[in-house]
């Protein structure tokens, strides 16, 4: 929407007095601004396995208890 002013003898609407007391400022958007952290990019991913393969199965199964006499 364009407001048009036709001023008489060439005036500006600032030199008509036009200019009044603004309004309030905008309020700042709902949505707040997307954050890019440039750390997130070179963050090394999660350790889930261990870093050394476990150990593999026993080579002789556990001893039985001993029975007493």
């Amino acid at each position: 929407m364009h407001v048009v002013f036709h001023a008489p003898h060439g005036r500006w609407p600032a030199q008509l007095g036009l200019d009044g007391p603004k309004g309030p400022p905008s309020a700042p958007p709902a949505i707040p601004p997307i954050i890019i952290n440039p750390f997130s990019y070179h963050s090394p991913s999660p350790a889930i396995d261990p870093p050394v393969p476990p150990l593999g199965p026993p080579l002789m199964p556990p001893p039985r208890p001993r029975q007493r006499l």
